[in-house]
């Protein structure tokens, strides 16, 4: 069974409401700063907000699901990530040391 977020994405640009995008976006402070820009943004702004915060659903939605097929690639290979990919963390390591 989808999540509310899963649920949500899947809807058409058509059927967005700005009730639908609060529930999809998956973070209390997301939501919060999504009221906020709705309430205060003008009546000719809030086609543009909407696409806005609809763009953020779509690419959170990616990111999760890269996410999902790059935990999947390494659990086939032994914690190895792909070639394209990069290991950083010596980098972050590093950066929190300093």
């Amino acid at each position: 069974m989808p999540t509310t977020f899963e649920a949500v994405v899947i809807m058409g640009s058509d059927d967005w409401t700005p009730d639908s995008i609060a529930h999809a976006l998956p973070d209390a402070g997301m939501r919060m700063e999504f009221l906020r820009q709705l309430n205060t943004t003008p009546l000719s702004g809030l086609a543009a907000l909407g696409e806005k915060w609809i763009k953020v659903i779509e690419d959170l939605t990616a990111a999760a699901e890269r996410g999902r097929e790059l935990h999947a690639y390494q659990r086939q290979h032994g914690g190895q990530l792909p070639e394209q990919y990069t290991d950083v963390t010596e980098l972050i390591v590093e950066s929190r040391a300093a």
